[in-house]
């Protein structure tokens, strides 16, 4: 059994070995963005390798073809290319979604309504106006020159 430490959740898997990270961490109920279905042609279930990548399997083509080959300086593999053979600890705080604080919106009344729009409406005249305007450009003039 393989022991998968999630970050940022803390959270602890146990799994089968050679098991893809994909599939194991969706199993335990963490969401990874993943609109391929796992077939390495999205890059979006991107996690980050933080600790033991011995554990892992070699770097696939289709993984390099989308990521590079750039591992040892950003640690960022596909989880669904990636095949955990041992203990590791990955990051997947970019999988989190960080929901839009709701506003709620008071309902008003047709004259409630009625007067917000008079307010812009004389503070719109009180604004100085612009000068001038749009104005329409001048004919070009041609002169017709004879050389005979």
């Amino acid at each position: 059994m393989a022991k998968i430490t999630v970050l940022p959740h803390n959270q602890q898997i146990e799994i089968d070995e050679d098991t893809n990270l994909r599939e194991a961490l969706l199993t335990s109920g963490l969401t990874i963005k993943s609109p391929c279905g796992g077939c390495a042609s999205c890059a979006q279930c991107v996690v980050v390798i933080k600790s033991h990548p011995e554990s892992l399997n070699e770097i696939s083509f289709e993984e390099k073809q989308i990521l590079g080959n750039v591992f040892h300086l950003t640690a960022e593999r596909l989880s669904c290319q990636t095949i955990v053979s041992g203990d590791v600890t990955v990051d997947i705080s970019a999988h989190i979604e960080i929901k839009p604080k709701q506003t709620v919106t008071k309902r008003r009344t047709r004259q409630e309504a009625d007067t917000i729009i008079e307010e812009r409406r004389e503070k719109a005249k009180e604004r100085p106006q612009r000068p001038g305007g749009l104005k329409r450009p001048k004919a070009f003039k041609y002169e017709n020159k004879k050389d005979s």
